[in-house]
């Protein structure tokens, strides 16, 4: 038998970050792009910008800065707040990961 689980945050019981949008910043972090992002994911870009909003109005900081297109192109890099949630999501998948394996259970995230 295998444990799964599943670690998300909630502000005022709406899902704010999970695994999900885990792997869209990330997504975002090796594009350069909230489209190539949203379809590196499986999810729509308007979607992607839906949930990329929410986080940062739930938050109260900016997760992402956009620069427009032109002669030198366009992109957008995450902030150094995203980047922050980004490792404090993944130390807590680790310590919850450490603590079920310590349990002696069968674990995938």
């Amino acid at each position: 038998m295998k444990y799964r689980f599943k670690v998300w945050s909630e502000v005022s019981d709406k899902p704010v970050f999970g695994p999900g949008r885990y792997r869209l910043l990330s997504a975002v972090r090796s594009t350069g792009s909230i489209n190539a992002a949203a379809n590196e994911v499986g999810i729509s870009y308007r979607r992607a910008w839906a949930q990329i909003r929410e986080m940062e109005c739930l938050l109260g900081y900016s997760l992402i800065a956009s620069k427009r297109g032109g002669k030198a192109g366009g992109g957008t890099t995450l902030t150094p707040d995203a980047h922050d949630l980004m490792k404090q999501y993944e130390r807590l998948c680790r310590t919850v990961e450490n603590a079920v394996t310590a349990s002696g259970a069968n674990v995938t995230e």
